[in-house]
């Protein structure tokens, strides 16, 4: 899988600031999945140990174009490390980005909003729609809550793009039917092939 370009995060960034007037409508998976795997598929590239440093996404988008498949995710429910702990399920604790795809099930139609947490960036989408822009560096925070417009229930495409620089790591996902308060994403609700 070819990650996006340089270009493409642009268009998700822009896609998210558009966000604020409206839900973003997902676009589920046609046709709908059967016989998914638990979790998620990652594949992984990795810098080399410090002093050199991932600067941005966009140099994480670079290094994931020879990404190397590793031992698929649980879900997106990877809370803060301490410094020196691996990164997701990659055997190295700084200077790793991961290409994170899949499948994410929502199990009735509505108005959700979402919220990503990272440390350090992450470009995600669900169904076609930016739900996670940060391209920077920081402790295991949210990045943004978006409000999406699930059509139907069922099976949506997830693609997301992550780099950890040093010190503590965390990827988590938080969702809810608008309104309600937010509960962290369950592992059983991931798939992949």
């Amino acid at each position: 899988m070819k990650i996006a370009s340089v270009a493409a995060l642009a268009a998700w960034a822009l896609g998210a600031v558009a966000a604020v007037a409206a839900p973003l409508k997902l676009t589920p998976a046609e046709p709908q999945p059967s016989g998914l795997k638990p979790g998620l598929a990652v594949k992984y590239a990795y810098l080399g140990p410090p002093p050199q440093k991932i600067q941005s996404m966009s140099m994480a988008l670079q290094m994931l174009n020879s990404a190397k498949p590793g031992q698929p995710l649980k879900g997106l429910d990877y809370r803060d490390t301490n410094e020196g702990d691996p990164v997701l399920t990659h055997s190295q604790a700084f200077n790793v980005a991961a290409a994170i795809t899949g499948f994410i099930r929502f199990d009735a139609p509505g108005v959700y909003e979402i919220e990503t947490w990272s440390n350090d960036g992450v470009a995600a989408r669900i169904g076609g729609a930016v739900v996670g822009d940060f391209d920077g560096r920081q402790g295991c925070e949210a990045n943004q809550r978006v409000e999406v417009e699930v059509p139907k229930a069922g099976w949506y495409p997830l693609d997301f793009a992550y780099f950890q620089k040093y010190g503590s790591a965390c990827l988590m996902m938080k969702w809810g039917k608008s309104g309600e308060k937010l509960k962290w994403v369950p592992d059983e609700v991931f798939g992949w092939k």
